[in-house]
């Protein structure tokens, strides 16, 4: 899925460079509606591709069940105020 967003995006990229190597108008028009077309639709495969990713992979995800480490409250001189 991914090579398919790579394959689509050097597309659009070749029909928004022919629009500025070849300045005709209704070709830049063209090529800048049809390359913005492909450049979404490789934009959403490999949005697609990332997501079915991390979907398949977040079954192999296991948390640590350890707590993090807490500072102790009796070695930083308890809760009482300090003696004026």
């Amino acid at each position: 899925m991914v090579l398919f967003s790579v394959i689509g995006t050097i597309v659009a990229m070749i029909f928004m460079a022919a629009s500025i190597i070849f300045p005709q108008p209704l070709l830049l028009v063209l090529a800048m509606s049809i390359g913005q077309g492909i450049a979404i639709f490789a934009l959403v495969l490999y949005l697609l591709a990332v997501a079915l990713d991390l979907q398949s992979s977040s079954a192999m995800y296991i948390p640590s069940e350890e707590n993090p480490a807490t500072p102790d409250s009796s070695s930083a001189g308890g809760s009482e105020p300090p003696a004026a």
